[in-house]
């Protein structure tokens, strides 16, 4: 467990699960104003906050090709 408690501990890590959780909170907003505007701003921020984890892998696999 102490990797997945470092993986969490990252800052990429954490603005991914922001990013989940913006996802949920717009899921919820549309079954409360029955429009799929703020559904649509969830899933784009979500998308933008996704990015920092994305290049974060990136840089490792790169990382791990050259060492080879």
């Amino acid at each position: 467990m102490p990797a997945m408690r470092h993986f969490i501990r990252q800052r990429p890590a954490q603005l991914y699960f922001l990013g989940l959780i913006l996802i949920l909170i717009g899921a919820w907003s549309i079954e409360a104003t029955g429009s799929y505007v703020p559904m649509a701003l969830a899933s784009s921020a979500a998308l933008l906050l996704s990015v920092p984890l994305v290049r974060q892998r990136i840089g490792r696999l790169k990382a791990a090709a050259a060492r080879r």
